[in-house]
């Protein structure tokens, strides 16, 4: 990677970690794409003009609880997304940081030696 005492091994786990997060995203992605599937299921039809047993209202009641609470599951689930997308770009940029070459030095900045000797 460009860095001093930089070896394959550590260039090897760079890329595992990345290996490893991108997995994660995908993961989390499929996922939160199934806890908002189930949620919007679970969101309980407009029923309000028609006559319900207390059972049916009872059930109608936790299926809405339990919408809530996968929609606040969502909510975590995106937010563990968003850790995970920020510390894949954290370590690209770092690896191509590593990997860029020194700027050459200008003439400017190079010291010149004055005197006879």
């Amino acid at each position: 990677m460009g860095i001093p005492g930089d070896t394959f091994l550590s260039d090897y786990a760079v890329e595992a970690r990345l290996d490893g997060l991108r997995e994660r995203r995908m993961l989390l992605r499929q996922l939160r794409d199934d806890v908002d599937l189930a949620a919007g299921r679970l969101t309980a039809a407009d029923l309000t003009g028609s006559w319900r047993s207390p059972a049916q209202q009872g059930y109608d009641a936790q299926r809405g609880d339990l919408a809530g609470d996968l929609r606040r599951a969502a909510v975590l689930i995106d937010d563990a997304l968003t850790a995970v997308v920020t510390s894949i770009d954290e370590i690209r940029a770092a690896r191509d940081a590593a990997a860029a070459p020194a700027p050459a030095a200008s003439p400017a900045a190079i010291p010149v030696a004055r005197g006879g000797r």
